[in-house]
């Protein structure tokens, strides 16, 4: 179906008007839009600029230089949480549904280090 600028126009404001559309939605794509004209004309500046490399990223062959990861510094005490947490959930993933509630309810009364014994007790069993 193709419309014209006039048809397309009424469809839009009767879409609107049956709450079939919002009007935020129209603002979203026409924003998306926008934005995608802005990406294109980056390309077209880049492969103008001249140089290959400038070219290829431009058209995604060749992927622009990466930039370093920064990661935070995990303190010790968290570290050592998430071992234990990852531990844990390791021995709790093997255990029937039966076997999985009783571990879960010495964590909720003694804590995950509890918990752990009792899941690598069951799993010796």
């Amino acid at each position: 179906m193709k419309l014209d600028a006039r048809q397309a126009q009424y469809v839009l404001q009767a879409l609107v008007e049956r709450r079939k559309v919002a009007a935020r939605h129209i603002r979203e794509i026409l924003r998306d839009r926008e934005r995608e004209i802005a990406a294109l004309r980056r390309r077209i500046a880049a492969l103008e600029a001249g140089g290959v490399r400038a070219a290829a990223e431009a058209v995604g062959r060749v992927s622009p230089p990466a930039r370093p990861v920064r990661r935070r510094r995990l303190s010790p005490r968290v570290r050592a949480l998430r071992r234990q947490q990852g531990e844990y959930m390791g021995l709790v993933r093997r255990l029937k549904p039966a076997e999985k509630t009783r571990v879960r309810a010495v964590r909720e009364k003694k804590g995950l280090g509890a918990a752990i014994r009792v899941a690598r007790a069951m799993r010796r069993s």
